[in-house]
C-alpha cells in the first residue's frame, strides 16, 4: 500500500466514525496551514481535484477558499449526499494523489470537521 493511499484510509476511516447516518447528507469543513511560499503550487494542485470532484455523481458542493487575512491558510467546504458517495471520492486516484501532492506543502496537519445539516 502506498503512503497516499493509507492516507486516504486513515481519512475514511475517521470521518466514517463520525457519522450517525450514513445514508444522509453531511459535510467536511477542513482547514489547511501552508508552509510560506507553497500557495501557487497548493491552489494549483487542488485546481485538478476540484474539476474532477465536481463531476461526481455524490458530491453536492466542493470549495476551496482563500482566507481573506492570512495567505497561507485555507479551508475545504465539501458536501456529499452521502457516505458511500464520499468513500468513491476518497478512493478514487486523483484524491489519492492529492493528498499525497499536497501534504510536503503544509506547515501543520489539517484541521477536519465532519458536519451535518442543521435546521433543515
Amino acid at each position: 500500500m502506498s503512503p497516499e493511499n493509507g492516507e486516504a484510509r486513515a481519512l475514511a476511516s475517521e470521518i466514517r466514525g463520525q457519522l450517525k447516518d450514513p445514508g444522509k447528507v453531511f459535510g467536511l469543513m477542513i482547514r489547511f496551514r501552508l508552509r510560506e511560499g507553497m500557495q501557487q503550487k497548493f491552489e494549483a494542485t487542488f485546481a485538478k481535484a476540484i474539476a474532477a470532484t465536481r463531476k461526481e455523481a455524490g458530491v453536492v458542493s466542493y470549495e476551496l477558499n482563500r482566507d481573506a487575512k492570512d495567505a497561507t491558510r485555507y479551508f475545504l467546504n465539501e458536501r456529499w449526499k452521502n457516505w458511500p458517495a464520499l468513500q468513491t471520492h476518497l478512493e478514487a486516484p486523483y484524491t489519492v494523489n492529492l493528498l499525497g501532492e499536497i501534504t510536503p506543502m503544509l506547515a501543520a496537519a489539517p484541521e477536519l470537521h465532519v458536519v451535518t445539516p442543521a435546521a433543515e
